[in-house]
């Protein structure tokens, strides 16, 4: 659904890219919004979410039916929005020997796509891995990746990262997500790994969580450090609006940069 002009369409501001967008993607989580909440949200931002993840683990296995579901997936479509679960069904799907049910499932309520992620499990070994995520896409569902561990206790080593990524990306996935935790770690530890990830990988195919706990300061670290076009998960829907105000350079957490760098002026093309 795209969005409507404003009331000052003779101030021009910074736009974002049309949907569907490869770069400056934002991911919403969903934790159980109850439907008018969500239809509101997406009322008054939904053109800046690309995609929601529902993040309620609990209520994902065994709360929600598939016409509460169906009703969700229902709004977020009409603005263009896809809706995944969360890594830990995924994860625990794996602990429990029902990987294949587990897909067919997803994609029988309607879900877009999947995440596969090890952040709490045993990492899988390599092949079993790779067969996991083509029997995701088999099985009629885009996949998501993680990288990383929920808790580390080292930062991870960049040849890590930049394999693993790879190695999915050359699958076919749809982009990979750097987990929260090691994300937090090399920000404070050493940013020119995650600088190097970047370069060696492509902004466009890595996601970074900047939550749990990163508001605001790690998504206005993200931004002034990557550009406005990375890829943030993790977002609250209290947060979206100023998320997206981040990405134009209209809010004080950027230091309102499209007025003090830029002198409120578009560059020529845009």
């Amino acid at each position: 659904m795209p969005q409507q002009p404003g009331c000052f369409p003779f101030m021009p501001i910074p736009s974002r890219p049309p949907k569907p967008r490869s770069r400056g993607i934002t991911i919403m989580t969903d934790r159980g919004l109850p439907y008018r909440v969500a239809e509101d949200t997406m009322e008054v931002i939904g053109e800046a979410v690309d995609l929601v993840k529902h993040n309620d683990h609990s209520g994902v296995i065994s709360r929600y039916s598939s016409e509460w579901f169906a009703k969700k997936f229902d709004l977020y479509r009409r603005h263009d929005i896809l809706s995944f679960p969360g890594g830990i069904p995924f994860e625990l799907a794996v602990l429990q020997g029902q990987v294949e049910p587990f897909f067919a499932r997803l994609k029988e309520v309607g879900f877009d796509l999947v995440e596969v992620s090890e952040d709490v499990i045993p990492p899988l070994p390599k092949d079993e891995r790779d067969a996991i995520i083509r029997k995701a896409m088999a099985a009629g569902l885009q996949v998501i990746t993680e990288v990383g561990r929920k808790v580390p206790d080292k930062p991870i080593e960049l040849d890590v990262a930049v394999s693993l990524a790879m190695n999915d990306l050359e699958l076919g996935v749809k982009k990979v997500t750097l987990e929260h935790s090691e994300l937090r770690l090399l920000q404070q530890s050493d940013p020119d790994i995650l600088l190097s990830l970047v370069n060696k990988v492509g902004l466009e195919h890595l996601i970074f969580e900047p939550n749990p706990g990163g508001w605001p300061w790690l998504h206005t670290w993200l931004i002034q450090t990557l550009g406005p076009e990375v890829n943030m998960g993790n977002i609250y829907p209290e947060e979206l609006l100023i998320v997206d105000a981040m990405r134009r350079g209209m809010t004080r957490a950027v230091n309102y940069t499209f007025l003090t760098e830029n002198a409120g002026q578009m560059a020529p093309g845009q």
